[in-house]
């Protein structure tokens, strides 16, 4: 159980990384367009890396870390 203390700033750090998702999400677009690589495709591997990261593959929480990654590749 977390107690107030623990949970106010749980809280606290979800609340600014939610935040700044749409800053990593505006980063990814703008990665994805530099290298010319089709925005649905990029989708598509977008929305893999985050249903490979709920079944716990992939070495990192980040799904458009991931998907970049695989642009890389």
């Amino acid at each position: 159980m977390v107690d107030d203390c623990e949970g106010a700033g749980l809280r606290r750090v979800v609340c600014e990384q939610v935040a700044r998702m749409s800053d990593y999400e505006d980063e990814f677009w703008a990665i994805v367009d530099g290298v010319g690589c089709d925005r649905g495709r990029a989708g598509r591997m977008l929305d893999v890396a985050v249903h490979w990261i709920g079944a716990g593959r992939g070495g990192t929480t980040d799904p458009y870390a991931l998907a970049l990654s695989w642009l890389s590749s």
